[in-house]
């Protein structure tokens, strides 16, 4: 293995270990995703401008990126099951001669935690032979070399490695207590005197502390005592749970919001939904698979409720059932029926189940449940508008006050008008199945002409180019509300241009998809159509009229010119003829697929 291999195979090592899909590394180092699946397959090396940012968001040095080591860390934390601290960049630096032996004190270590529960570092390591995990106790010592291989991951449900009740000054190892509570498969348990040994001479607080091994290596989680431990629904987590605070709260819910790479808000509530039950998926997979990737509505009135992924088509039926879920909806409720489905939501949230719901705050974009205080009187959000706010009270000791006690989430202002929650989970399709459903919708919502108001497929490309064309609106129409059209035109080519991004990077993942030669010729020429669709798209929403173009012009008849207008309408012109090539292609895949299914049943 060449240099430039061992290179792409430690970048996409630490990209994977980051959660980034080559779309979202591309997009945060402002390069190509092609160009991240160069580097990735040892065909180029990044460039040497790219390095700094390249090392900051992999949290590697650039000597480890560059000149891989047979023993690197991929990732170390630093926690007492609570507070957690990462140490990868500075653990690394401890790496020598493809050996680690590191003394675990808040000496040797930069970050102290305050507590005196038992404290342990945590790792997940590389050698020529695999990837291992492995743990130190907070006054022991980590010995690591290339010929270590202690805790693999672990697919399914989790595994103890490690338990102890007590504190950090004295404990006791209860791990056998543990595969005892393990085997009644309870869903939490609680830490008392009760259910665990504890020291007879121990005066102070006494805390369980569990360290545990699932997919993703080892985690650890920590309790004090009269506080509940819980597994996740697919039992390969543990979280923290108070009984007495009669709330619960989901942590690290990302943040979402516009130009983010998650455009779609549906699509983006949908993603931290399933991210937060331990699905692993993407965002543009879910715009895959849902068929959103596809969609295009508009409506004559030009609102910004066009961009709205379910505006005029059901892709959340496709969505839920790609993941082998029955969706619950909550669609318009009458009053008399909220009480009952808030307990709904509050069961879903402490199973892990974000609660998917739009008009949560300011506007009506949707966004997720993330929690509850003051048993469900309040409750607790990730929406797109919430940058805003956490930008406007960032100095606000008020408002810091509050987000200590919500974890950093905002209140729901008002009940969603729809709201769906995740219903029983049963078989998940195959990849190919949900792609051939995906290319299904496309050519169906493509055909479709109207909805609830809403122009549809071709129809609403076609009402879209009759505005911008419509020069004898512009010439009477006041400067407000040519200010509005020309906002509702950023945020709706926003909304397309991320849509065929997903294509693209839907059908590109479907390129590896076992298929069989019947499908995969026009698969990869519809792969190539939506890669130059999107190239295109993207290029221009760049450089297109927005709201902060009004801010420095003169006015927005100099911001937004006809001839602006017509090079768009020409664009959705020329998208429209790529989009029937689409069509035809997405028609003789499904053909030669029902063909073929039909050949093997004879």
């Amino acid at each position: 293995m060449n240099n430039g291999d061992k290179v792409g195979k430690r970048i996409a090592m630490l990209r994977k270990e980051k959660k980034f899909s080559q779309e979202e590394l591309a997009e945060r180092l402002h390069v190509s995703a092609q160009a991240v699946s160069k580097w990735e397959t040892g065909k180029s090396l990044p460039e040497t401008a790219t390095l700094p940012l390249l090392s900051t968001i992999l949290g590697h040095s650039i000597d480890s990126i560059l000149m891989p080591q047979e023993l690197i860390i991929l990732s170390a934390c630093y926690t007492d099951g609570q507070e957690s601290h990462e140490v990868t960049h500075f653990l690394n630096q401890f790496v020598v001669g493809n050996q680690l032996t590191f003394p675990v004190s808040e000496q040797t270590l930069p970050f102290k935690i305050q507590s005196d529960r038992l404290k342990v570092l945590l790792v997940k390591y590389e050698t020529p032979s695999g990837v291992y995990s492995d743990y130190a106790l907070k006054g022991d010592t980590l010995t690591i070399g290339i010929d270590s291989q202690t805790f693999m991951t672990k697919d399914g449900e989790l595994d103890f490695i490690f338990a102890a009740y007590g504190n950090e000054t004295a404990y006791l190892n209860v791990m056998k207590k543990m595969t005892h509570l393990q085997y009644f498969r309870w869903d939490q348990f609680q830490a008392n005197h009760e259910v665990f040994p504890s020291l007879i001479d121990n005066e102070g607080q006494d805390y369980l502390l569990l360290i545990y091994r699932n997919a993703e290596g080892l985690h650890a989680v920590s309790c004090r005592e009269g506080e509940r431990i819980r597994y996740s629904p697919d039992r390969m987590s543990l979280f923290w749970y108070d009984d007495s605070s009669e709330s619960y709260i989901i942590e690290q819910v990302d943040r979402l919001g516009f130009g983010k790479g998650m455009d779609c808000s549906w699509g983006g509530a949908m993603y931290l939904s399933l991210k937060s039950m331990g699905v692993q998926t993407s965002y543009e997979k879910i715009m895959g698979v849902s068929g959103a990737c596809w969609r295009i509505s508009f409506t004559p009135a030009w609102d910004y409720s066009s961009a709205d992924a379910l505006v005029a088509y059901d892709y959340a039926v496709p969505a839920f059932a790609a993941y082998g879920f029955q969706p619950i909806w909550a669609d318009r409720i009458s009053q008399k029926e909220r009480k009952a489905e808030k307990q709904q939501v509050l069961a879903s949230i402490r199973k892990h189940q974000l609660p998917i719901a739009i008009n949560l705050r300011v506007a009506p974009e949707w966004g997720v449940i993330t929690g509850y205080l003051n048993n469900g009187n309040t409750l607790l959000c990730r929406s797109y508008f919430d940058d805003e706010t956490f930008r406007d009270l960032h100095d606000d000791p008020e408002f810091q006050a509050s987000m200590e006690e919500s974890k950093g989430y905002l209140y729901v202002d008002q009940w969603p008008f729809a709201m769906v929650r995740f219903g029983d989970q049963g078989p998940v399709p195959s990849d190919f199945d949900n792609l051939l459903r995906s290319l299904h919708t496309k050519v169906d919502s493509m055909s479709q002409t109207e909805n609830r108001g809403y122009r549809m497929g071709y129809a609403a490309l076609e009402t879209w180019r009759e505005g911008l064309l419509d020069e004898a609106w512009y010439r009477t129409a006041e400067d407000s509300d040519i200010s509005r059209r020309l906002s509702v035109n950023h945020f709706c080519m926003m909304a397309l241009t991320d849509a065929r991004k997903c294509a693209a990077a839907y059908l590109r993942d479907s390129l590896f998809i076992p298929q069989g030669e019947y499908v995969s010729q026009q698969l990869s020429e519809l792969a190539k159509i939506y890669d130059t669709v999107y190239s295109r798209l993207s290029a221009f929403y760049e450089a297109m009229p927005s709201d902060e173009t009004l801010k420095t012009s003169f006015s927005v008849r100099q911001a937004w010119s006809n001839e602006q207008r017509a090079e768009q309408a020409q664009l959705l012109e020329w998208m429209a003829n790529l989009e029937r090539q689409g069509d035809e292609l997405a028609r003789l895949v499904l053909e030669n697929a029902n063909n073929r299914l039909a050949s093997d049943k004879r």
